[in-house]
């Protein structure tokens, strides 16, 4: 492979030189081709791409030399080519996988609409039934059903108005407001985080819509606007909390042998949980954007009090996700690390490259600013002599 690609680039630039015209861009497509095909050729096995790029650089300034072209244009061509053909055939994977993602993304749409349809179908179908019995018993499964759409409401794209209506009700009453509408929010909350999988982008969706549909009501009514606000924000943070615990338990049961889970899905849920804190927080910021000044303060308030102190979700996000990474790490994966533990291990990598790019940036920079001095400076001369 290595020795394939040394002996394609030597070739191909001395075939560049002798045809009398070499630019930069002949360079380039010379090694990113011979790059591209060494990695290429290697998929089976596993590249030693480090090794291709050193190699690959190597080759061609040697080439260069020996043609007496090697310029800073042409060696900036060599190291631009080998990046480009190292790139290559993982940018091309990215680009059918973005093509598919898009296609899941309609199928899953396509999917959720159905499921809908089918649910209200099913649903009804169970109501009707209850004609058939006595009133006990149509009473019986009246109540079933009514307790099947409140966990499917989300589901069933009932949610916001579900809330909405409830709180309202509450309101009406005049009691107890702020913890009822906390208990509302709460199982509204829970029940649509636990149909399908925990993500931090749904966190963030359903979280907003439960809260923004009680302060709604609230505001519609001219009551107890603070009261619900404070209430839709503990309950939703509840029903998260609730949600980040059952799901909590699964990944200890699978620490414990009882369940199994694909090494994906616990790596996609290990990011999830490191980001649902801030997906809540971001939920209320939006919320706030859309309310009153009453309950805009309150979910100010409610914003700045998580990012103070160590809230809630955030600890008990943290435990679920550590469970996960010693899940992963009894499994013998090697990505069973945290994004902390990431991000500590970037930073300590990029450190010294940041240096290096910055000082180049201000070379550039600077070089740029001579250059228009230089051509303002010969402007002013030309206008003089004029």
């Amino acid at each position: 492979m290595i020795d394939s690609m040394r002996k394609m680039i030597s070739d191909d630039i001395k075939k560049a030189y002798e045809s009398g015209k070499m630019s930069a861009q002949d360079v380039k497509t010379v090694v990113e081709n011979a790059v591209s095909k060494a990695v290429e050729s290697a998929k089976e096995g596993v590249a030693d791409i480090n090794e291709v790029a050193k190699v690959a650089v190597e080759t061609t300034v040697i080439a260069l030399k020996s043609a007496g072209s090697a310029t800073k244009e042409h060696i900036e061509a060599a190291v631009n080519g080998t990046v480009e053909g190292i790139s290559k055939s993982s940018k091309e994977a990215i680009n059918e996988i973005d093509i598919e993602l898009l296609k899941t993304k309609y199928r899953l749409k396509e999917q959720k609409d159905r499921l809908s349809v089918y649910l209200k179908d099913a649903l009804n179908g169970a109501n009707e039934a209850s004609s058939a019995f006595s009133e006990e018993i149509k009473t019986d499964i009246e109540d079933a059903v009514t307790d099947a759409k409140l966990k499917s409401v989300e589901i069933l794209g009932l949610m916001k108005e579900t809330v909405k209506h409830s709180v309202k009700a509450i309101i009406d009453e005049g009691k107890d407001v702020e913890a009822k509408v906390a208990h509302i929010t709460k199982e509204a909350t829970e029940n649509a985080l636990s149909a399908g999988r925990l993500s931090a982008q749904k966190v963030k969706e359903v979280s907003e819509i439960a809260i923004l549909a009680a302060v709604e009501a609230a505001q519609e009514t001219e009551k107890e606007v603070e009261e619900t606000t404070r209430g839709a924000v503990e309950g939703a943070k509840q029903g998260v909390v609730n949600t980040i615990e059952k799901a909590k338990t699964k990944l200890v049961e699978a620490k414990d042998g009882a369940v199994d889970f694909v090494e994906e899905d616990i790596q996609q849920t290990i990011e999830d949980l490191e980001s649902i804190n801030d997906a809540f927080v971001e939920a209320l910021s939006n919320t706030a954007n859309k309310v009153g000044d009453v309950a805009k303060e309150v979910l100010l308030e409610s914003i700045d009090r998580i990012k103070k102190s160590a809230s809630e979700i955030k600890v008990i996000a943290e435990e679920a996700a550590e469970t996960a990474i010693e899940y992963l790490k009894e499994k013998g994966s090697q990505v069973a690390y945290s994004a902390k533990e990431k991000a500590l291990e970037a930073a300590e990598i990029a450190k010294e490259e940041v240096i290096v790019l910055s000082e180049k940036m201000v070379k550039i920079a600077k070089g740029a600013f001579s250059g228009m001095v230089e051509g303002a400076k010969k402007a002013m001369k030309k206008e003089e002599e004029q």
